[in-house]
C-alpha cells in the first residue's frame, strides 16, 4: 500500500482520535453522571449525533445505491454496537485488569480481519511498529496488582467476562475494517454521519434485547443537571469518530487502531497530573515503547 505523502496526516488524525478518546474517558471519570452504563452509552451516541449531523448539510456523498457500501455500513454499525454491548457486559462481569489488556489486542485482530476481507497486509516495518505499539499499550494497561503480566491472558478462559472482552476486541477490529471499506466507497465525513445515525438505533436494539424494559430508563428526569456534561462527552465522541474516519481513509485499519491505542499515553499524563495516579514508572515505560513503535511505523 503506497501512502505517499499522506503518512503524517493519517498519523495526525490517529493521534487526535487517541487524544479525544483519552479526554472523553477523563471527563467521564471526572464527572459523576447518575446514569447506568447502557443509558449513558446511548445518550452519548445521541449527543454525538447532534454534533455530527450538521456535517450532512455542509458535505455529503452517500452512495445509497451501492450494495457494498450499504453492507459495510450495516456490518460496521452492527459490529460496533455489538462491541459496545460486549464491552459493557465485560466491565460489569470482570475486573479492569482483564478488560484493559485484552482490548489492546484489537489492532492484532484487525491485521487478520483486514487481510481476510481486503487482502491488505502491513509491510515488515509496519508489523514491527504494530508489535511495539501492542506491547507498549499492553504494558500501560496492566494493573499494578497483577503478579505476572501474562495473567490477564490466562484469565481469558476462566473469568466470567473474558469471552465478552474477546468478543469486544474482535468486534471493534472488524468494525474498523468494514468502516475503511465504506469510506473508500464514499468519503470520511459522509460515513461519519451515517455511522452516527445508525449506531444509536442499533445500540437501542441491542440493549433492549438484553433488557426488554430498557426504554423505561430513558426518561427526561435522568438527564436533569447532566445536559452540559453529556453534550461535552458527545462532542469529544464525535471528534474522535471523525478523526477515526479520516485516519481510516488514509491507511490500513490495523495501523489506525494501533496508533489510537496511544490513548494510553495521554491517559498516563492526564492520570498523573489531573488525578495524581501512581504506578507511573511502568506506564512511562509502556509509553516509551509505544513512541518507539510510532517511530518505526513512520519508517515504512
Amino acid at each position: 500500500m503506497d501512502l505517499g505523502g499522506t503518512t503524517q496526516l493519517w498519523l495526525l488524525f490517529s493521534l487526535l482520535s487517541a487524544f479525544f478518546h483519552a479526554s472523553r474517558l477523563a471527563v467521564t471519570k471526572h464527572l459523576s453522571l447518575n446514569l447506568s452504563v447502557p443509558v449513558l452509552t446511548l445518550y452519548v451516541n445521541l449527543a454525538s449525533l447532534l454534533v455530527t449531523l450538521p456535517l450532512a448539510l455542509w458535505h455529503h456523498q452517500v452512495p445509497w445505491q451501492d450494495p457494498v457500501y450499504l453492507s459495510a455500513v450495516l456490518a460496521g454499525g452492527l459490529l460496533s454496537g455489538l462491541g459496545g454491548f460486549a464491552l459493557t457486559t465485560a466491565i460489569a462481569r470482570s475486573e479492569v485488569s482483564l478488560v484493559g489488556p485484552v482490548m489492546t489486542l484489537t489492532p492484532g485482530f484487525a491485521v487478520l480481519i483486514e487481510w481476510l476481507l481486503t487482502a491488505a497486509l502491513p509491510g515488515p516495518l509496519g508489523l514491527a511498529g504494530l508489535a511495539l505499539l501492542l506491547l507498549g499499550s499492553y504494558v500501560i494497561s496492566i494493573d499494578s496488582s497483577e503478579t505476572t503480566w501474562l495473567r490477564p491472558l490466562r484469565r481469558l478462559f476462566s473469568d466470567p467476562g473474558g469471552r465478552y472482552t474477546l468478543l469486544a476486541a474482535l468486534s471493534f477490529a472488524a468494525a474498523a475494517t468494514f468502516g475503511r471499506i465504506g469510506i473508500q466507497r464514499s468519503d470520511p465525513l459522509s460515513f461519519a454521519v451515517v455511522v452516527a445515525l445508525v449506531n444509536p438505533l442499533l445500540l437501542f436494539l441491542l440493549f433492549s434485547l438484553r433488557d426488554p424494559h430498557f426504554y423505561r430508563a430513558l426518561h427526561p428526569a435522568a438527564l436533569r443537571g447532566q445536559g452540559r456534561a453529556l453534550l461535552l462527552l458527545g462532542l469529544l465522541f464525535a471528534l474522535m469518530r471523525i478523526a477515526d474516519q479520516l485516519a481510516l481513509s488514509l491507511t490500513l485499519a490495523s495501523y489506525a487502531m494501533a496508533v489510537k491505542r496511544s490513548a494510553g499515553m495521554f491517559a498516563v499524563v492526564l492520570g498523573r497530573f489531573w488525578f495524581h495516579e501512581g504506578n507511573t514508572q511502568t506506564k512511562l515505560a509502556g509509553s516509551a515503547i509505544m513512541l518507539l513503535g510510532l517511530f518505526v511505523l513512520l519508517q515504512q
